[in-house]
């Protein structure tokens, strides 16, 4: 841990290693990151020294300056943005990692600063609101190695997809609600924007008939018919900007938390939303929760529907079923608050 009154400095005196890279996506936050980019990298400078800095214009511009950045041997990368760029980022420094072992030790380490819609990320590594305590976690703070998602998935036109993600892949009303957090109004707060786009996608999203095989912790093997609205497959505690989708979750366990929502209607799920917010919802009929390694989900009835249980990861819409998806245990060294501040 570095001592407070001293920065992180990311590059070495001989020039050997690279100044810190900063991935900054002006778009997060409804384009306030843009507006206040030039006084966060300011404050990233005065906390870890030299940075070099990249903006992104279009998705897939984080994943592939993070592969670079992983190419240059940088010891630090930042992301400024959203958890959508956040996730990109990942997907940048890992690459193939969910084919292989990843190599935490060889990668950059990653920091966070949340200035998107949702900032779910940070919020579960115990990082406060706000920019300062954000580069403070960077510089002072201490490193912990996360697991990391992997997701196989039927993409655009069917064609099969690949993901890693770093919080929480929901599939049914999540898949949903990304497009109606977009619509909102600007000036909508982020906690208010993902709560009317959720209450639009449970009016919009019906239960599906789904086929769950699971690996649980104890590695035995359970198939079971589920009807749900969603189903939240969790590395993270929260989603959709502070609802508490799965307290009992932790990023480095190694096991994946997946809570099934198979409520007995729409308008129930609707009276019950608030307790989502407190973590309250796991003792509501319908709801369960199980731990595994590992699951698979796969649609039952076949369906000319091109969004038949959508899928979200990280706050980004992703494809759809078949999905199956597990985990990297220790797979990724971020930048988090020091234990005990």
């Amino acid at each position: 841990m570095q001592h407070p009154s001293q920065p992180a400095v990311y590059a070495d005196s001989h020039g050997n290693r690279p100044p810190a890279l900063v991935i900054a996506n002006p778009q997060a936050g409804r384009r306030r990151t843009g507006r206040e980019l030039e006084a966060i990298v300011a404050r990233l400078r005065a906390a870890v020294g030299p940075v070099d800095i990249v903006p992104t214009h279009r998705r897939g511009d984080a994943e592939a300056q993070a592969a670079r950045a992983v190419e240059e041997r940088r010891q630090l990368v930042v992301c400024v943005g959203g958890d959508g760029t956040v996730s990109e980022v990942v997907n940048g420094l890992l690459g193939d990692g969910d084919t292989a072992l990843a190599a935490a030790d060889g990668l950059p380490h990653l920091g966070i600063v949340a200035t998107g819609t949702g900032c779910d990320i940070g919020r579960g590594l115990g990082i406060e609101p706000g920019v300062a305590a954000h580069v403070d976690a960077i510089a002072h703070g201490s490193i912990r190695t996360l697991d990391v998602g992997w997701a196989r998935f039927a993409g655009p036109s069917g064609r099969p997809m690949r993901r890693l993600w770093l919080n929480v892949l929901s599939a049914g009303i999540g898949g949903y609600v990304d497009e109606y957090v977009a619509q909102a109004p600007v000036a909508l707060p982020g906690m208010l924007a993902y709560a009317q786009a959720t209450l639009r996608a449970i009016a919009h999203c019906d239960r599906k008939p789904l086929r769950c095989r699971v690996t649980l912790a104890d590695g035995s093997v359970r198939e079971r018919t589920l009807h749900a609205y969603a189903v939240a497959i969790c590395n993270g505690t929260t989603f959709g900007a502070g609802m508490r989708i799965a307290p009992m979750a932790r990023p480095d366990d190694g096991l994946l938390d997946v809570v099934f929502i198979e409520t007995p209607s729409k308008l129930h799920l609707i009276r019950r939303l608030r307790t989502l917010y407190f973590g309250e919802h796991l003792r509501e009929p319908g709801v369960s929760h199980i731990r595994c390694h590992n699951l698979a989900l796969t649609p039952i009835q076949s369906s000319a529907a091109t969004r038949l249980f959508p899928l979200d990861i990280d706050g980004e819409a992703f494809g759809d079923v078949p999905l199956t998806a597990g985990l990297m245990p220790r797979s990724l060294r971020v930048c988090a608050p020091a234990t005990g501040r």
